[in-house]
């Protein structure tokens, strides 16, 4: 008797998230799976990522030598997040150690991509692939590329990132959520060998290798220490009111200055500005989410990361989400033989991971409201704002991913 045909799967996007989705199905031997980037090669924009605990459960799910691979990619520990007030008559103050108990670690993204790349088949990773068109058969999905190609697929995964294509097929092109919308606030980031930065701020706050956040009247710097302690990032994020602002552009001094006008009498706040402009000019990018969406599927084709649940940064939760979205996907591929049962697949991880990821991106957008000094009844009181943040990461960090797990598979059973 012939052996069962493996189920085609198909990732659009090869970031963080698409690699994840790969490294969870590729060792499946019922499973083929094929990555499509769009660009000429597999790379990730953007700077450091944090990962909290729960992203590192998840990434433990898919990577077995986890601390060998935090270790080649120059990951660094961080014993917390430290929320200083940077303005107002308590500057200088400590709001609160976020996740003290718990530590995180900071790596560069290109070097988690790496990583998550590094094990799957060069046959199976397929670049200059931006998807033109998806066109959902009776059994089999196809896909339409602007080089002319053309892949068929049981399923495809869009991973694309908050600009993709994918989530238009998924919810309709003129539906409300498809488009990101402008967060409200920008961000000015760069990244600065480990010596300067510590003649800039000063070697106690980064020998302390955690994460600060110093929040102004209406923004927040942010610095940790990246690349096995080569390298520092140093961010500035104001409220950015104008929404309609392009997606990256570069910034001058004057900016950075006018923006954080609130805290230039404490020594971190000029520190960072000259950091800033050390060796590059910094850029600016607005910060960008979307709208909650009613659905992550249609069909044989689902959106998983950032092209489904797009969210600010201020709760560290962006690539943690997404490799929880893999994980579960992962395990649900793993329950089924059969091309013909892709779809409830599918419908599961929409109806186990969708409220999750919805409470996340809600909590986060208010969360930087705190932390810039602007939340309602909040503003720049320490007390106040320890209140408000002490219970803020619990549901983030504490989540049960393996009782998870077992609610999907338990609703795949039921659907099945």
């Amino acid at each position: 008797m012939a052996e069962p045909r493996k189920i085609q799967i198909a990732v659009s996007g090869g970031g963080v998230a698409g690699a994840a989705i790969a490294r969870a199905l590729y060792q499946q031997s019922h499973i083929e799976v094929n990555i499509y980037e769009s660009a000429p090669e597999f790379s990730e924009r953007g700077m450091a990522i944090g990962l909290a605990i729960n992203a590192q459960r998840a990434l433990g799910k898919l990577v077995p030598d986890l601390e060998d691979m935090f270790e080649r990619a120059g990951a660094v520990k961080m014993n917390s997040s430290r929320i200083m007030l940077a303005a107002g008559p308590h500057a200088g103050t400590k709001v609160i150690d976020v996740a003290e108990e718990k530590p995180g670690k900071m790596v560069h993204r290109a070097a988690l991509l790496h990583e998550l790349l590094e094990p799957i088949p060069q046959d199976r990773l397929h670049t200059s692939k931006k998807l033109k068109d998806v066109v959902q058969q009776e059994e089999s999905v196809l896909l339409r590329f602007e080089d002319g190609s053309e892949a068929q697929a049981d399923a495809l995964i869009g991973a694309d990132g908050i600009f993709g294509s994918v989530r238009a097929h998924v919810l309709a092109a003129d539906h409300e959520a498809v488009k990101p919308v402008a967060a409200g606030w920008a961000g000015a980031m760069n990244m600065v060998p480990y010596a300067q930065a510590k003649a800039k701020l000063g070697a106690e706050i980064l020998n302390e290798r955690r994460q600060f956040g110093w929040i102004s009247d209406g923004g927040i710097f942010i610095h940790d220490v990246i690349m096995g302690g080569k390298m520092v990032q140093c961010i500035g994020t104001p409220v950015n009111r104008d929404t309609s602002g392009a997606k990256r552009i570069p910034i001058d001094r004057q900016y950075m200055e006018k923006a954080f006008s609130s805290c230039l009498d404490l020594p971190i706040a000029k520190g960072m500005i000259d950091a800033s402009f050390l060796f590059s000019v910094p850029y600016y990018a607005d910060s960008y989410e979307h709208i909650n969406a009613p659905t992550y599927v249609n069909g044989r084709v689902c959106i998983a990361g950032d092209a489904a649940h797009a969210m600010t940064p201020w709760q560290g939760s962006g690539a943690a989400t997404a490799i929880e979205d893999a994980v579960v996907l992962g395990a649900l591929f793993a329950q089924i033989r059969s091309p013909g049962q892709v779809e409830q697949v599918l419908k599961t991880y929409d109806a186990v991971r969708r409220p999750r990821s919805k409470r996340i991106v809600e909590s986060s957008r208010e969360t930087g409201r705190i932390l810039s000094g602007i939340a309602d009844g909040v503003g720049l009181d320490p007390v106040k704002m320890y209140d408000a943040l002490v219970d803020r990461w619990g549901f983030i960090h504490d989540f049960d991913l393996d009782g998870h797990i077992e609610s999907a598979i338990s609703s795949l059973e039921y659907m099945s």
